[in-house]
């Protein structure tokens, strides 16, 4: 019988365990395509794609996320093609972020610069530019 009742009870522990993490997107700078984030695990993993229309400066973002450690890859993807838009040299042409608002010199920012704590609910920014 106990074992039933721990069996029955597993999938309400889990959603107990989430933690609300918002996102504020500062510097978009046009009110079209979408926004586009990435979240990844301390491997780089992405774990989950999020993606919001642009149809007003949001807000927040609202995730909800097991406590752990992330980085956040973010970009507005301003013709919607789903894909961070590039010059011929490779650069991007379009708007980018990561998290702790960190940048590569040449290439995306060491991953472990872009990690952060998630314990508790927390608010970061991200700095498109």
């Amino acid at each position: 019988m106990r074992a039933l009742l721990f069996l029955i009870l597993i999938p309400f522990l889990s959603l107990a365990q989430k933690e609300k993490l918002s996102i504020k997107i500062e510097g978009l700078e046009r009110i079209e395509g979408k926004i586009m984030l990435r979240v990844k695990n301390t491997q780089g993993e992405i774990i989950l794609k999020y993606s919001q229309k642009v149809d007003e400066i949001p807000e927040l973002i609202q995730l909800e996320l097991a406590p752990g450690t992330y980085a956040i890859a973010c970009f507005h993807d301003a013709n919607n093609n789903d894909e961070i838009d590039r010059n011929f040299a490779g650069l991007p042409t379009e708007i980018y972020a990561f998290s702790n608002n960190v940048r590569g010199t040449f290439g995306p920012p060491d991953l472990a610069d872009q990690l952060f704590e998630l314990k508790t609910a927390k608010t970061i920014s991200l700095r498109l530019k």
